[in-house]
Formats: C-alpha cells, sequence, structure tokens
C-alpha cells in the first residue's frame, strides 16, 4: 500500500479535511501562516513529512525549527527531513551522518518523530550516498521528483542502492508525483506527495483519462508551461463549487489508486 499525500491550497483545506486522505505532507516554509499551521495541528494524522522547503526555496528551514513544528502536530509517525544538497549526494549523506551521530546513531529523534534523508540524484551517487547512513535504526529515505524527470525508474533506483522490500528496507518516500503509471513500481514506496489533485481540477485535466501530467505543448495532459502553480496560501474564495468537488474527486481517486498500486481503478 501507498499513502497520497495531498498538497492543496488553504482555500481547500475544508475539502482536504473531507477526503479520504489521512497522511500529509507538510510545506514548512508556510509553517508562520496561522491559518496553514493550525489546520495540521487540528487534526490527527496517519503518517506526516515535514519538508525542508529547500524545493521551492534557496533557503531551507532550520533543522531544529522543524523538529519544533513535529512537536505540535498530532500524528502516528513524522517523519522530517533532514539537510541535502540538491546537487549533492554524498554531501546530503554527510550531513545526514551529522545528525544521526548527533541522536546517538538513531534517527528516532524523539518519541514518534524520525528522520529522513533523500537521495541524490544519479545512481552510482545514490548507491554511494546511501552506503553511508544504511542501517540506521528508524531512518526513513526519499527520492525527489528530479531522478524521474532524469529519465530514471524510481523503483529500479532503490533496488539499485539496496533499498528495495526484500532488504528489509524502512520507511521510503516519492517526493512529487507527475504520472500516475508510477503506481505499477511503487509498491515499494510508503508514500508520495504531490499537487497534482488541484493541477488537475484547475486546468480541467480528467486524470482517469490521462494519467501524466506535464508542461510539454501537444502532449495529452499537459498544461501550458507558463501556467503558475496555484499558490499555498490561495484564498478559498478562489475556488467555486465545481472546483473544490473536482478537487475532493481526485484526491479521493488518487488515494484509493495509491493504497491499490493500480493506476487503471475506476472509483
Amino acid at each position: 500500500m501507498t499513502h497520497y499525500m495531498p498538497i492543496v491550497p488553504v482555500g481547500l483545506f475544508d475539502v482536504l479535511a473531507n477526503s479520504k486522505a489521512h497522511n500529509v505532507f507538510i510545506l514548512s516554509q508556510f509553517w508562520d501562516e496561522a491559518e496553514y499551521r493550525q489546520f495540521y495541528q487540528q487534526h490527527k494524522w496517519d503518517n506526516v513529512i515535514i519538508d525542508n522547503a529547500l524545493y521551492e526555496d534557496l533557503t531551507p528551514t532550520n533543522f531544529d525549527d522543524m523538529i519544533d513544528m513535529a512537536r505540535t502536530i498530532r500524528a502516528n509517525r513524522i517523519f522530517v527531513v533532514g539537510p541535502e544538497v540538491l546537487e549533492d549526494g554524498l554531501q546530503t549523506g554527510a550531513m545526514t551522518r551529522k545528525i544521526i551521530d548527533q541522536f546517538g546513531g538513531n534517527a528516532n529523534l524523539e518519541r514518534n518523530i524520525c528522520l529522513m534523508e533523500i537521495l541524490h540524484k544519479y545512481p552510482n551517487e545514490m548507491r554511494k550516498q546511501y552506503e553511508m547512513t544504511k542501517g540506521t535504526p528508524n531512518l526513513a529515505y526519499g527520492i525527489s521528483i528530479f531522478s524521474y524527470r532524469l529519465g530514471y525508474d524510481r523503483a529500479s533506483l532503490l533496488k539499485f542502492v539496496g533499498l528495495d522490500r526484500d532488504s528489509g528496507s524502512p520507511y521510503v518516500h516519492a517526493f512529487g508525483w507527475d504520472n500516475l503509471l508510477e503506481l505499477y513500481n511503487m509498491p515499494f514506496f510508503d508514500s508520495v506527495d504531490s499537487s497534482i489533485a488541484v493541477t488537475a481540477a484547475v486546468n480541467g485535466i480528467d486524470l482517469r483519462e490521462h494519467y501524466q501530467i506535464c508542461r510539454q505543448p501537444g502532449r495529452a495532459g499537459a498544461i501550458d508551461p507558463n501556467t503558475p502553480r496555484t499558490h499555498t496560501l490561495e484564498p478559498g474564495f478562489k475556488f467555486d463549487d465545481a472546483l473544490r468537488y473536482r478537487v475532493l474527486e481526485n484526491i479521493n481517486f488518487l488515494t484509493t489508486i495509491a493504497a491499490y498500486n493500480n493506476p487503471g481503478l475506476r472509483v
């Protein structure tokens, strides 16, 4: 089973609250916004990942601040993404190793809060990075959408570095989701995050017919490459009832097909 973690703007938080999704992905750069923070604090979740903001921002969120965020959230498990260098897996591995050593060789930071390391970016580099931290108790791992966009199959990368289920791997997350057909190879992943439910609804794309969203003109399921993403702090009045219903349908559809790892499932 793979858990879908929807990313939605604050104006659609009521839709998310009424959906089938019980696993969420938190963008730490918005935590100081009261409406954003209070929503995630008011609900009880199964699994939560707190991202370090580096994908969207040149300045990542301070790691200690992210642990403080996690302490205020009610969830079965919370994974805090550690420091990383997007273009350098070995530096990321060294930074992760430093935190692990700081916590006595265990990635269980406290109670239900664990460290998550993202592997970057090319196969051999990822394998070397994994060697730096493998075997660490409670350490979770992630593989980013960058690897997919470079043409690599992310499930194959897990096997290549030794993180497949046969080796008894820990929790593994796929960062970002462009193509629903990846689900056929996602039983190795515990979760995947994406704003695809909102992007598809806003741009009139039926995910049951077009399994991929891309920004390449002329392709099925494509959106205008100049179309900006829906901003996380977009207020509710920006979304009419018809669009809200489409977003709810998309979240429930994606949550169900992820759980069954079957993009062809009709629900």
